[in-house]
């Protein structure tokens, strides 16, 4: 004899949703439902079904589904991103599910994960935010984007800034747990939220005093 499954999934689109099926779902408390959409607005479609299920008083996981046929990585990301991030952000939808025959599996797993990240709907990796540089970068910024992936990438949930001057920094990293900012040339500022508490430190020191703030504070992970 199996066993039965504690979830039950079930794939629907909006024109699945009739009566009988919505009764259905509200009676199987095991129920996980796969959101499918091939329509021409397929944010628009699935936030139609979103609405629906709520409206028959349906609480049950919503899995958003998108299949592309994109042959380039950043392509199916960009439209990944903008299809299910903005039912994500409006608070709709439990996971997601991508599908592309074009893209392998790891890309497209980084992609889900990303997206879910950016929506606040499961932490699963460091989050980095970092300006574009600009004359008044006054130390290697790309360089030291790599120093300090390499160093926190394992800190599952922490936000750091790295930014190029003071002049745009704070700001843009309002959200972030630390920050790491230029300051002059070769001279960085260190921040906790908002608050600065290194000033002017030599660039050639400031990663490493970066991951010692981090762990005075009790956010560092071995």
């Amino acid at each position: 004899k199996r066993a039965e499954s504690p979830v039950k999934f079930i794939r629907l689109t909006y024109e699945d949703l009739t009566d009988n099926v919505l009764s259905i779902i509200r009676e199987d408390k095991a129920a996980v439902v796969i959101l499918s959409t091939y329509h021409q607005n397929g944010v628009g479609e699935q936030r139609a079904a979103l609405h629906k299920l709520w409206e028959a008083n349906i609480d049950v996981p919503v899995i958003l589904h998108r299949e592309y046929r994109e042959k380039e990585k950043e392509d199916m990301q960009l439209k990944a991103a903008a299809d299910l991030g903005a039912l994500l952000l409006d608070g709709f939808g439990e996971g997601v599910m991508i599908q592309d025959r074009h893209i392998e599996s790891p890309a497209i797993d980084e992609t889900a994960f990303g997206i879910l990240q950016a929506a606040k709907a499961r932490i699963s990796k460091t989050e980095y935010i970092s300006c574009p540089s600009c004359g008044r970068t006054l130390y290697d910024i790309q360089k030291t984007i790599a120093r300090i992936k390499a160093a926190t990438s394992h800190l599952k949930g922490l936000k750091i800034a790295i930014m190029g001057c003071i002049v745009n920094g704070p700001g843009e990293m309002a959200d972030a747990d630390y920050g790491y900012v230029g300051a002059g040339r070769n001279q960085i500022s260190l921040y906790k939220g908002k608050e600065c508490i290194l000033r002017n430190i030599p660039e050639e020191e400031a990663v490493e005093k970066l991951i010692q703030l981090i762990k005075d504070n009790g956010d560092w992970q071995d």
